[in-house]
């Protein structure tokens, strides 16, 4: 018959877009970071405040906490933008095999910055991804953050588990798409869900894939979605990013070498406290 329909595949792309970055931009992918700690995240910070000002969730989970640093950036957005939003970190806080282990003072640190900035609308569920279900309704969640074992079984697992959870509003970020080694295997699920959702993957800071999972999308969020299809739009938006991310995490390299000078001042201090006690003492 030779008027077949052409299928998805065959089709070509929609046209480029004029401009997507400018389609894109929003005030919060500038806003400096409150809270910074040793993270994987921290070249993804800026996306946070973007994806919390374009996407405007009700219902935030992040699966996977650590040291907090991604979800208190989201948590600060929400503040900044006066948003009715609630959010849940859920971790056990005691490490896996690609995070490493770690003792109770994680914990306490994260705790006490909840409680300090975050307690009216944040809440820490400390237990197993799987055991906190139970504390979500189905058909509740607006924004989903995935970030615990990064195994391919572990992270389907995750998203299998999860996924009765979202709205139909739903976006949903992993991180670490773009790491081969040691196990890993987020990319491979990534590549399998961005078959049937529309995506976006940032590739620098160890990767971070967005998906559309909900069938309603946010105008921004389509932008973004759209900008995937066109090899100069995805650059564009790349970059703009990537460079945003590099100045987060140069600040905590800044703010690492300040801690270091001051403990330094302190033990100079001390040893001329003692250089002066043992001189007076032979005196």
């Amino acid at each position: 018959m030779n008027g077949t329909v052409q299928s998805s595949a065959a089709r070509p792309p929609p046209p480029e877009p004029p401009d997507a970055l400018r389609s894109l931009l929003l005030r919060s992918m500038f806003w400096r970071p409150a809270y910074l700690a040793p993270s994987a995240w921290l070249e993804h910070l800026p996306f946070a405040f973007w994806l919390v000002e374009a996407h405007r969730p009700r219902v935030f989970v992040e699966l996977g906490a650590h040291y907090g640093v991604s979800y208190f950036t989201f948590c600060q957005a929400v503040v900044r933008l006066a948003l009715d939003t609630r959010c849940y970190a859920v971790d056990t806080w005691t490490g896996d095999e690609h995070a490493g282990f770690y003792g109770e003072d994680v914990h306490a640190a994260v705790c006490a910055h909840n409680d300090a900035h975050y307690s009216g609308f944040s809440r820490l569920v400390r237990s197993t991804f799987d055991e906190a279900l139970g504390h979500f309704t189905d058909r509740s969640i607006d924004l989903l953050h995935i970030d615990g074992l990064h195994t391919f079984e572990a992270v389907s697992h995750d998203f299998e588990s999860w996924r009765g959870k979202l709205t139909d509003e739903a976006v949903v970020i992993f991180h670490d798409t773009n790491v081969r080694e040691r196990g890993f295997g987020v990319f491979r699920l990534f590549e399998d869900v961005k078959a049937h959702y529309p995506a976006f993957e940032f590739v620098h800071g160890h990767g971070l894939g967005v998906v559309g999972f909900g069938a309603r999308q946010k105008d921004l969020l389509r932008h973004l979605f759209e900008a995937e299809a066109h090899p100069a739009a995805r650059q564009a938006v790349r970059e703009a990013f990537a460079r945003l991310g590099r100045g987060c995490a140069d600040a905590f390299t800044v703010q690492r070498q300040n801690e270091r000078e001051r403990e330094l001042q302190a033990e100079i201090a001390r040893l001329h406290a003692e250089l002066a006690a043992f001189g007076q003492n032979r005196a």
